[in-house]
């Protein structure tokens, strides 16, 4: 049997007691909204519930949620009805008893978009001081087994004393019952909303990322009929949203040729086919704030992108005999046509672009350029206010940032209907409450997003009450007021990284000399600078310090991917014979160097130069001729690779050589010697054996055939 120690019978039972903790702490939390029903009927506010945003799925262990939708958004037109879709989730390991779902209102309008804001997602260490609310509606729903879901619609009727009167505004609505509470809003519209233009900028782009462009196999993916550039291809089609284009995500589809996946290159053509206005962000969506931080006078772009291609998957112009051609850089990253394709627009990543930011990027554009750069509307004070502004020469386009982030929300719900529903209904009360001025939203890179969630969220904004989509070029035309922009401090960590990526880049590019193509290895490091530096990773701390470790690792690997294998000592038994040294190239690529030797004994003569073609990922082994003139003695060879344009590829190396050149005359001697006395063995041989047959012969033998010959 075996022994179990105090300490194991200690864990055992802290083990049990953490389950019976969470077990009660599932049935509190279940249980909770039943234990004082009348709770809801008070014209006292409910307590604090979790954000939609916030519910748990389906299944999750332990908890059991409540999500509260207004249909229609959230938009209930005067004299309507309106009806709150209330979504039921239990994941804890007990059933929800049968109860009522209680639907509480306040009529005191929320007038600001940060009172939208505070009654959805409130602060947990500040204290609210909230409206007066009265119930509704009301619903009796039936037990809920655990681990299941289920969706109730209450109707609020505008009749009676429910929704009559009303006035035009945004109103907070607190929804409880078996599984918990939720808040949600919904928006009365005004009858008379005058005419505004609206514009929304859906970015399309393809996510953290470490190499510069995208595989086959990755394009498969994402253009499959459920992949995420599919979806959000399908979800822009037939709006009116402006495209941000990441232009590595053509350029990975184009340099593929006739290589690309079927579904990446129709998903490319009906990209190009939108008539949607759209400009092109950086490549890889690489952050412009980190770039003017560490210094850099004009933003990083691609060397070239010929390397990626494959000119096998290019048909020669029809007509010529010219070898087919790879389309140029230009041509690769091109997001449009002339017509469509907005050109100087630069998007730095929200709350990343203060006034130095700006002003500098608008000053590396160049003076011909009409840059147009956007920001964020809480970084920006004084002017009017207006969507137009600029900060001394340089032209800003200010995005509303409270409305962009109710749009981001709905965007990253995805498929979850209810959330989504949720998320829009406060998207559309931040729209109501932005004003009757011009509104330009952005839907901020999300991480995820579905077909029906990026719709939602482009037609929350372009289609509210007396919304006409306008362009940037009509925006950009427009008069601009002159404002401030806030001050907002690098992020050193990005910086610094940045910073270490050009110095190795740097690295990299000299020890590249020694490819036969230089450009393979130097035009996929800058895309994957690019790439490293992207918007997609702010969101992703942890993942990016991660994948900034390993690139530079991987430098390092580069770094010493060529060198020579020191084959130690080497016996030298000739007065003049070839030294075998062995070329490692662990690159997948050719090389082509130059072995230069030398020693400082005047006893060894060396061919200084050998020319060295290593293929890709193989040892090459080359023989260095080398005449020795004296007998014997021990000296040293030194090696070093360089590449033609002289530079020192890996580290030096250095051979010792044990010299033993006498022995190869008295080895030459001895085999003459060898050779003579066999030759003078055999002479002497056959000499004796003809003596002993003569020897043995009877006599007058020898006469028989000459007496018959004579008779004959």
């Amino acid at each position: 049997m075996t022994d179990i120690s105090p300490a194991t019978t200690r864990a055992r039972r802290g083990r049990r007691g953490a389950r019976v903790l969470g077990w009660l702490a599932a049935a509190a939390i279940a249980l909770a909204p039943l234990a004082s029903p009348a709770a809801a009927l008070a014209d006292s506010p409910p307590s604090p519930a979790p954000t939609p945003t916030a519910s748990a799925t389906p299944g999750s262990p332990g908890i059991a949620s409540l999500i509260a939708a207004p249909a229609s958004g959230g938009i209930v037109a005067t004299g309507a009805d309106a009806v709150i879709s209330v979504d039921q989730r239990n994941g804890s390991p007990r059933a929800l008893p049968a109860g009522a779902l209680s639907v509480t209102l306040s009529r005191s309008a929320l007038t600001s978009p940060q009172a939208v804001v505070d009654w959805l997602r409130p602060d947990a260490d500040a204290e609210e001081a909230l409206p007066a609310f009265e119930e509704v509606a009301r619903a009796d729903v039936a037990e809920l087994p655990a681990g299941d879901e289920r969706a109730t619609d209450v109707s609020i009727p505008a009749t009676e004393k429910n929704l009559v009167g009303l006035a035009p505004g945004v109103y907070p609505i607190a929804v409880s019952g078996p599984g918990g509470s939720a808040r949600t809003v919904i928006t009365v519209p005004r009858p008379d909303a005058p005419a505004r233009t609206a514009t929304v900028i859906v970015p399309i782009t393809a996510g953290a990322r470490t190499t510069g462009l995208l595989t086959a196999t990755e394009l498969t993916e994402l253009t499959a009929e459920d992949g995420a550039l599919s979806a959000v291809l399908d979800a822009v089609t037939g709006t009116t949203a402006v495209l941000a284009i990441d232009p590595a995500i053509v350029a990975s589809i184009r340099v593929l040729g006739s290589g690309a996946p079927a579904d990446a290159v129709g998903w490319l053509t009906s990209l190009m086919a939108l008539p949607n206005e759209r400009f092109a962000l950086q490549f890889g969506d690489a952050d412009l704030a980190t770039q003017v931080h560490a210094g850099l006078t004009a933003p990083l772009e691609p060397t070239t992108l010929e390397p990626y291609a494959d000119p096998a998957n290019f048909s020669a112009a029809a007509g010529s005999t010219a070898p087919a051609s790879v389309p140029d850089t230009r041509q690769l990253l091109a997001v449009g046509t002339a017509a469509n394709t907005v050109r100087d627009v630069f998007w730095p990543a929200s709350g990343t672009a203060g006034a130095n930011v700006v002003t500098t990027v608008d000053a590396q554009a160049g003076a011909d350029a009409d840059a147009l750069t956007l920001v964020p509307s809480d970084t920006v004070s004084g002017g009017d206010s207006g969507v137009r502004a600029a900060i001394g020469d340089a032209d800003l386009l200010v995005y509303d940032q409270v409305v962009s982030a109710e749009l981001a929300r709905v965007a990253a719900a995805s498929d979850d209907a209810p959330v989504r529903n949720a998320e829009l209904a406060a998207a559309n009360a931040q729209v109501a409450l932005s004003g009757d001025r011009p509104i330009v939203a952005t839907i901020d890179r999300p991480a995820t997003s579905s077909r029906a969630s990026v719709r939602a969220a482009i037609t929350a904004v372009t289609g509210s009450p007396g919304a006409t989509p306008t362009s940037l070029q009509d925006l950009r035309a427009a008069d601009r007021a002159q404002v401030t922009v806030a001050d907002i401090p690098a992020d050193d960590d990005r910086v610094a990284a940045l910073q270490r990526f050009l110095a190795d880049e740097e690295r990299l590019a000299t020890f590249a000399t020694a490819l036969v193509e230089p450009a393979q290895l130097t035009a996929r490091e800058r895309t994957a600078i690019l790439q490293l530096i992207g918007d997609a990773w702010l969101a992703e701390p942890i993942g990016w310090a991660a994948a900034v470790a390993q690139h530079e690792e991987n430098t390092e690997s580069t770094l010493d991917a060529v060198g020579i294998a020191n084959p130690g000592t080497i016996n030298f038994l000739a007065t003049s014979a070839p030294i075998p040294v062995t070329v490692r190239n662990d690159l997948p690529w050719p090389v082509s160097l130059v072995l230069f030797a030398e020693t400082g004994d005047p006893r060894l003569i060396v061919q200084n130069a050998t020319v060295v073609e290593a293929g890709a990922q193989q040892n090459t082994r080359v023989d260095v001729p080398v005449e020795a003139r004296v007998g014997s003695g021990e000296t040293t060879l030194s090696l070093q690779l360089r590449s033609t344009a002289a530079v020192p590829i890996g580290a030096s190396e250095r051979i010792g050589l044990t010299v033993r050149a006498e022995w190869e005359s008295v080895g030459i001697t001895a085999i003459v010697i060898i050779v003579v006395v066999l030759i003078a063995g055999g002479v002497i041989r056959t000499i004796l054996k003809l003596r002993r047959r003569r020897s043995e012969t009877p006599s007058g033998q020898n006469d028989i055939p000459e007496q018959q010959e004579n008779t004959e």
